[in-house]
């Protein structure tokens, strides 16, 4: 039997051995504290970089968004901002700001570097293209310095093309890869191979047949809006109706209000209009049997009307559609298509008509309560030595004063009307070096200059 003495000193050892377990325990869970510690600091100091590289990158992509955004080429002299240019906005730059709410702890400094593209072929133009890179730059919590950074190539085109979205293509012997003649408008429907049929007004029953080839229009159909059975209700009508041979006629009429004009990207809201062709006494052109100016001596201009009648120059029956709706959001332009059918009796195929396509409804005049038709009009093609200095004689297809001889279809025939007070606006020739790559030149048609 053990004696009492022995079992107090046997007691007091593992109450010793206790407390030494208890100061280690403490000391591990100290360590462990102190880890934690310096977790949530880390978590923190990385949730505040994230937010402050988020709004870094807000900032260069900000900066990088309005460089694209450049509404011109160049600010005209002694102007002052409000829009972006290209040539005067897109270069280097180094800006400081301030944080935008007490959320962003940090000020950032948004640096720019442009570098200039130049063409190889002609070194000492006007650059094709500008590199542009942007960094943002800002010192976190802990006193590092952090960074982010973007690059992008602007290229330097003209923003006024944003408008030819609004234009339709021009005539060409070119077809589309749709398979068929590029004047047949793009809301045509494809029937077959052969034929295309365009309703030109949304809510009426006319429909117009285009040879897919020739982009003449061969029928004219009447087809309830909405039926399930276009398709065999149009081959129905080609099969049942006579052929004729009737061209298309159309473009766009836009509107501006500025003094001067703005051609390139005209402003102002659509008016709502008419068209009708109406006959006169004009100087035309000589033209071949493909309705083309002539070249040459032979191309001299004929100074004596062409055929006439009492309401024409060539006979011709015609009817137009726009698209003006008279109630909805307001429109920028206006789109419209005629379809003009020369006289069966005057001449033989191919049969032509003549004449003057005016703008109609409008209060023409040269007063500021009036408006005054410009038509989009210049020689494209080149061959204006031939023709007469005015402007008036040019080819079917450059929208001239007066159409002479029309063997085809006829696309982008684009009108510009204007305040009756304000001239009609001139641009400058194409030039590829200086950035021009759209003629956008006006001629006064209405009141008869």
């Amino acid at each position: 039997m053990a004696k009492p003495s022995s079992i107090r000193r046997t007691a007091d050892r593992q109450r010793g051995v206790t407390l030494i377990e208890a100061l280690v325990a403490l000391l591990v869970m100290s360590f462990g504290m102190l880890a934690l510690v310096s977790l949530m600091s880390n978590l923190r100091l990385s949730a505040d970089i994230a937010k402050q590289r988020s709004e870094a990158m807000r900032i260069a992509r900000a900066d990088l968004a309005e460089m694209r955004a450049f509404s011109k080429l160049d600010r005209p002299a002694g102007s002052v901002g409000g829009t972006t240019a290209y040539f005067t906005d897109i270069v280097d730059d180094t800006k400081s700001i301030p944080p935008p709410d007490s959320s962003v702890n940090t000020t950032y400094v948004r640096e720019r570097i442009v570098t200039q593209m130049m063409d190889d072929a002609s070194p000492t133009a006007l650059p094709i293209a500008k590199e542009v890179h942007v960094r943002v730059s800002w010192t976190d919590r802990a006193g590092e310095p952090q960074f982010v950074a973007l690059d992008t190539i602007i290229a330097r085109v003209d923003p006024i093309f944003s408008a030819a979205v609004g234009f339709a293509p021009r005539t060409s012997p070119i077809t589309q890869p749709s398979g068929r003649n590029p004047v047949i408008p793009a809301a045509a429907t494809k029937i077959d191979k052969n034929v295309s049929a365009f309703r030109p007004s949304g809510l009426g029953q006319t429909v117009w047949v285009f040879n897919n080839v020739t982009g003449v229009v061969t029928s004219v159909c009447s087809i309830e809006v909405g039926t399930t059975t276009f398709a065999a209700d149009v081959s129905n009508c080609v099969n049942t109706t006579t052929g004729t041979a009737s061209y298309l006629l159309s473009g766009v009429v836009r509107f501006s209000n500025t003094d001067p004009a703005n051609p390139g990207a005209p402003e102002a809201t659509a008016l709502p209009i008419g068209l009708a062709i109406a006959g006169g006494s004009f100087s035309v052109p000589q033209l071949d049997g493909s309705g083309l100016t002539k070249s040459g001596t032979s191309a001299i201009v004929v100074n004596a009307p062409v055929m006439t009648n009492a309401n024409s120059l060539a006979p011709k029956t015609y009817t137009c559609f726009d698209d003006y709706a008279i109630s909805g959001p307001a429109q920028g332009f206006i789109n419209y298509h005629c379809l003009v059918t020369p006289d069966a009796s005057v001449g033989t195929a191919p049969r032509a008509w003549s004449g003057q396509l005016q703008l109609t409804g409008l209060s023409i005049g040269t007063s500021a309560g009036q408006y005054r038709v410009c038509r989009y009009s210049a020689d494209y093609n080149g061959n204006g030595s031939n023709l007469l200095a005015d402007g008036k004689t040019i080819d079917n297809a450059e929208h001239p004063l007066a159409y002479a001889n029309v063997m085809g279809s006829l696309t982008r025939q684009n009108f510009l009307v204007v305040r009756g007070n304000v001239a009609c606006p001139t641009a400058p020739n194409v030039d590829a070096n200086a950035g021009i790559f759209a003629d956008y030149k006006t001629v006064q048609l209405q009141p008869t200059p």
